[in-house]
């Protein structure tokens, strides 16, 4: 059944549509809580309570095509209150645990430096601002695009735009702090700057 069928049953009260809905996003959805919060401890209890507010607000969503953004901005409005109330922070752990990070889709040269830059670009990303930080998790690793995070977040493309922009400044900024002053960010990879015009390999 394709995702619209399966919205629209939900929006009909199909507990049994639901049900597969939830078994479609939650793997996801623990995912994104994680990564933003950076506490297992909380993650499921988020998610459990976004999929009681989605099953309860479900019908009010007019166009099922736009239930993926829709979702993520009930999920990420209630990470958010849990990071207020709990003051989490990204813990290095739990991205370097992960397999689909920015740093996986890193274009270098020299792969033996991989897991040094990963992890250090994921230190870097645990500096940024919650809105940053958040935006960066949406693009990067939910890949969601800048309208679908624009509706998540409440917020004018332009915004996400900047608030994307602002954070590969951040991290550049950092990059170069340390030894990888050779690295610049590209739209969703990291490169070489001198090799641009290589054959880059792709890790």
């Amino acid at each position: 059944m394709d995702e619209i069928s399966l919205i629209q049953r939900c929006k009909e009260g199909d507990m049994d549509a639901f049900n597969d809905l939830f078994e479609k996003y939650s793997k996801q959805a623990l995912r994104t809580v994680y990564l933003i919060s950076g506490r297992n401890d909380i993650a499921e209890d988020v998610v459990q309570e976004a999929f009681i507010k989605c099953y309860s607000e479900i019908k009010s969503l007019k166009n099922p095509k736009t239930f993926q953004a829709w979702f993520y901005r009930l999920l990420t409005r209630i990470v958010w209150r849990y990071c207020s109330k709990e003051k989490n922070h990204l813990s290095i752990e739990s991205i370097n645990d992960s397999k689909d990070t920015i740093a996986d889709s890193l274009v270098l040269s020299d792969i033996a430096e991989r897991d040094e830059l990963k992890k250090f670009v994921n230190e870097a990303i645990n500096k940024l601002s919650l809105p940053l930080k958040t935006t960066v998790i949406l693009y990067y690793y939910n890949e969601l695009s800048i309208k679908e995070i624009s509706k998540i977040l409440g917020c004018f493309q332009g915004t996400v735009k900047s608030r994307l922009c602002n954070s590969r400044k951040l991290l550049e900024k950092e990059l170069r702090s340390k030894k990888f002053e050779g690295y610049s960010f590209a739209d969703n990879s990291i490169r070489k700057e001198q090799d641009k015009n290589a054959k880059p390999t792709t890790i």
